[in-house]
């Protein structure tokens, strides 16, 4: 495969990449420490956004994976969500003036509502594409590693971006994130590099359509509104109900400490918001030496192997900064040996993160072969809009666990770091660091027993296509 193929297949990532960002790290600030929104509340639109999703992506799986035309099965659905997904972006952080905060809490779940949605509408297709564009076990893991790849500098693109340009400190604002005039254009960028990247990758992607699977006939599907129904279907096949479980658990931590990345940077640290940019340019090590990563050890250890190991090593260097800040070691350094400790701690940590989001893909796509061979139906459609509820539950169970967090240590609202009391930031310590930590690594013990080695997979594509060729 060309590598423009292969880097503009790629660049459609980067719209998830620009929502992550968006929601985990920007939105749930603005509603809770800018506009006042308890935590809770905030949390709770998060909540409720995502069982929005748990409905949708399965019914956009569903259609796309029955969609017939002269633009393929995916194409269209991915064009449908493209340009209106920039102005729900935008809207979300434009909330009317006067709102109670019970309005603000239903203009926030609307518009995240409708940003997910459409995001839905690109991003389950998109996935589905990946895994009919690629067939080979290895080949796979480097396809997956572009798209990864991809979503994570769109994510550090938007973090660092936000925090440099938009949101600077000035002698009314010296924390800049308390700026609510700086979060409309904020979405703008946003959401017009997101809509870019996804119009280009679907222009980049279109010769590949003549090539791709055709819709298989299931008499015995629901109809595609009801395919949040089929969906458990999915989770009979014992291997992906395995890699379902885990992938849930690990996105929704990552959710609880990515929405507190703000917290914990400017009132545990002190970072200012251009020493927070530098932190949030920390992962530009893992989007350069994650894909890697994956490919060496899925190659040297085998898949499973590789995603427990990418879990531990990414947990031990991740919860440092926080693990580290309740031993009383954070504040007898110096700002500048601060900044360098997390941000050194918080790159090392996305090497292994990000290799363990390929890696996991890569998984996810087996999986399917597995279905395949098993069902004689390609429904990738079906089974990336369970992975992609899994790995979307980021933002909406780890956002609520945070907000529901934030209130039980009582945490100040539009507070600065001197107003916040040394009981409120050791409970962030700990809700950032080592109960976020333990409940991630207990995930393991639900990977252990996945199946799908190299070697059974290569018997597996030997069955398909013997299945195939006596068709």
């Amino acid at each position: 495969m060309k590598l423009a193929l292969k880097l503009g297949y790629g660049l459609g990532q980067t719209s998830s990449g620009v929502k992550n960002a968006t929601f985990t790290i920007f939105l749930f600030f603005y509603y809770n420490q800018v506009l006042g929104v308890s935590g809770s509340l905030v949390g709770m639109a998060s909540l409720l956004a995502l069982f929005v999703d748990a409905v949708t992506d399965p019914m956009v799986g569903a259609l796309s994976d029955r969609f017939k035309s002269r633009w393929g099965r995916r194409h269209p659905f991915m064009l449908f969500g493209a340009v209106p997904f920039g102005v729900a972006v935008y809207l979300l952080f434009a909330p009317p003036a006067g709102l109670s905060e019970q309005g603000l809490f239903a203009w926030m779940l609307g518009f995240a509502v409708i940003v997910r949605v459409l995001l839905t509408f690109f991003y389950v297709p998109h996935l589905s594409l990946g895994a009919e564009m690629v067939r080979d076990y290895h080949e796979r893991t480097v396809l997956i590693g572009y798209r990864q790849f991809c979503q994570f500098a769109g994510g550090l693109l938007v973090s660092m971006t936000g925090f440099i340009v938009f949101f600077p400190p000035s002698e009314a604002f010296p924390n800049g994130m308390l700026n609510a005039a700086s979060y409309p254009g904020f979405a703008i960028f946003a959401g017009s590099l997101a809509t870019i990247t996804m119009l280009w990758s679907i222009f980049a992607t279109r010769s590949t359509i003549p090539h791709l699977s055709e819709p298989v006939p299931n008499p015995e599907a629901n109809h595609p509104l009801l395919a949040f129904i089929t969906v458990f279907r999915t989770l009979r096949q014992f291997a992906f109900r395995k890699l379902f479980i885990t992938s849930l658990a690990f996105t929704t931590i990552v959710g609880l400490t990515q929405t507190l990345i703000i917290y914990t940077g400017a009132y545990l640290y002190g970072f200012t918001p251009e020493q927070l940019a530098i932190v949030a340019s920390s992962p530009i090590i893992g989007v350069l030496l994650g894909p890697l990563t994956a490919k060496r050890l899925s190659v040297r250890l085998d898949k499973k192997q590789a995603f427990m190991m990418c879990m531990v090593f990414g947990s031990v260097f991740g919860f440092s900064p926080p693990i580290a800040f309740l031993f009383g070691l954070i504040e007898p350094m110096a700002i500048g040996e601060r900044l360098g400790f997390v941000y050194l701690a918080t790159g090392l940590s996305q090497i292994f993160f990000i290799a363990l989001y390929i890696v996991v893909d890569s998984m996810l796509s087996d999986t399917i072969d597995q279905h395949e061979l098993d069902s004689g139906r390609r429904e990738e459609g079906l089974f990336f809009a369970a992975g992609s509820l899994a790995q979307k539950a980021s933002f909406g169970i780890g956002a609520f666990a945070a907000g529901v967090g934030l209130d039980v240590i009582r945490f100040p609202r539009g507070a600065s770091p001197t107003d916040v009391t040394s009981d409120a930031l050791n409970g962030l310590a700990v809700l950032a660091g080592p109960l976020s930590m333990v409940l991630l690594l207990s995930s393991l013990l639900i990977i252990r027993s996945y199946p799908i080695t190299q070697k059974e997979h290569a018997k597996i594509s030997q069955q398909i296509q013997e299945m195939r060729s006596s068709a």
